[in-house]
């Protein structure tokens, strides 16, 4: 399920308008309702009293004139820049949603979002839960992204934007086959630009108890990347605070 997060618009309280106006539902909650503003919805209205839901691709308070009590008006929070902004908007549950990493107007992704490892907000770069995704690919498909909720890679462009503002930190983890799991943060972490052939940048401390293991063993891999934000994966997280999820061999970061 891919979660949306909406601020409220009090500017439009106890208002109704037909300008716009997509669709009227009978709705029991506001997550029922909200549920329903979908691609196109700029905003939608809930009534909690009249249970009724109100789907608009505008909102322009210039045409909400009809004064009806009870109705309050919710947009789309699109700039959820990362999985820590989203945390910083009251997303607590780990799971897949929606940021805009290049700016408010861009195109949204679906990302996991790990609300729950080292105080949370990661976003997963990476993420290979189930072994359905190829992941020998092509240069210029690792530097637009590939995959499924369950198995992906971000993509190279993405990253290179989640950390080009330094602030970032990197998580590594690998599960070996007894479940144990073996960790390393490294305090600074960036992706350069395509110009730049996408070098990866790890400076200070690093801390865990990975060690050289990364080098040598065919286990479960996690890596994460953190800062003033995070990112990770299945099994890799980055923490700026960003995760990427990925389960793969070590020898193929």
């Amino acid at each position: 399920m891919i979660s949306q997060h909406y601020i409220l618009d009090p500017s439009l309280d106890n208002k109704v308008s037909n300008n716009s106006l997509m669709t009227k539902h009978h709705s029991e909650s506001l997550i029922e309702c909200s549920a329903k503003c979908g691609e196109l919805c700029v905003c939608f209205g809930f009534n909690p009293q009249l249970k009724k839901c109100r789907i608009h691709q505008s909102c322009d308070p210039a045409n909400m004139t009809v004064d009806e009590t009870g109705w309050r008006y919710f947009r789309p929070n699109d700039w959820n820049r990362d999985c820590e902004k989203l945390q910083e908007n009251g997303h607590t549950r780990s799971g897949v949603y929606k940021i805009k990493p290049f700016g408010k107007s861009s195109q949204a992704i679906s990302v996991y979002c790990d609300m729950e490892t080292s105080g949370g907000g990661w976003t997963a770069i990476q993420r290979r839960i189930t072994g359905s995704v190829d992941f020998y690919r092509t240069w210029n498909e690792y530097k637009v992204g590939f995959g499924i909720p369950e198995a992906y890679w971000i993509g190279n462009d993405v990253i290179h934007q989640l950390t080009k503002g330094g602030n970032t930190s990197l998580y590594v983890a690998i599960t070996l086959q007894n479940d144990t799991t073996l960790y390393e943060l490294y305090e600074q972490f960036s992706v350069s630009d395509e110009a730049d052939k996408y070098r990866l940048l790890v400076n200070g401390l690093a801390t865990g108890t990975l060690g050289n293991y990364a080098h040598s063993m065919s286990n479960s891999f996690k890596v994460m990347f953190s800062g003033s934000r995070r990112s990770g994966s299945h099994c890799t997280h980055l923490n700026e605070k960003r995760t990427i999820e990925d389960q793969d061999q070590a020898r193929r970061l």
